[in-house]
């Protein structure tokens, strides 16, 4: 069951949500739970027995504002994995945000095809997520979630995978043969790297620094594509500085 949860303090707001969402999952078939905060603070209460998989919040509320919420979920609850989509009336907080990774920014008023949109891609980024990268290793084959996977390095025919929890997994091969083979929010940014750009945290047109701190060098050819494939991802793939 998908959790989703709703922080705005313009209760209309929160009621259109939830009925979009409610409806969109009851057309799939599939059971939701939504839980609804007309406050900052009150979520916050709520987040350690709540954690939603999905979190639409809004950034202007009368005490405290939805960045300084982003920053707890990420810092202090250290949760990377939730999905947040801030929702505003204003424009102007890209820069604020990128350092939370939030997975999309929606302008108010929301239309139903945009909320339906952004549900319907975080499925199904969770779908592949889930699917395994497979590879052989002294003979016997080894599995890993793409979801676990910030990037690919390659070296003298040696492809090590760089996992979220911080530990590699190495085995003989070359980088080439699985590029092009990877799910579509994973990128060849060069010979040697093949990044996932949800753990892209902050980019230059030149590289990208992820989620564990480590800096990519995007190869000049690769450059224009990098560019419009990151803006695809809207605010989630960082600043442009």
């Amino acid at each position: 069951m998908y959790k989703i949860g709703i922080c705005d303090d313009e209760k209309s707001t929160c009621a259109e949500l939830e009925d979009i969402i409610d409806d969109f999952f009851r057309e799939r078939g599939e059971k939701c739970e939504i839980q609804v905060w007309y406050t900052a603070e009150s979520l916050r209460n709520d987040m350690i027995k709540f954690r939603p998989d999905v979190l639409f919040l809004d950034i202007e509320f009368p005490t405290e504002n939805g960045v300084s919420v982003g920053k707890f979920i990420r810092d202090d609850l250290n949760d990377q994995i939730m999905n947040i989509v801030y929702i505003s009336h204003k424009t102007n907080y890209a820069m604020e945000l990128f350092q939370i990774h939030p997975y999309d920014f929606l302008v108010k008023p929301i239309k139903k095809r945009q909320i339906i949109a952004t549900i319907s891609k975080i499925l199904e980024l969770e779908v592949i997520e889930n699917k395994e990268f497979k590879y052989v290793y002294n003979r016997e084959e080894h599995r890993i979630p793409y979801g676990s996977i910030l990037y690919f390095s390659s070296e003298n025919r040696r492809v090590v995978i760089h996992k979220r929890d911080g530990s590699e997994e190495t085995y003989y091969g070359k980088l080439n043969d699985i590029a092009n083979k990877m799910p579509f929010n994973f990128f060849v940014a060069s010979k040697s790297y093949v990044i996932n750009m949800k753990h892209v945290t902050m980019w230059k047109r030149d590289y990208a620094k992820m989620t564990d701190g480590a800096e990519i060098h995007i190869s000049r050819p690769n450059r224009d594509l990098f560019e419009s494939t990151i803006h695809k991802y809207t605010i989630r793939g960082g600043e442009l500085i």
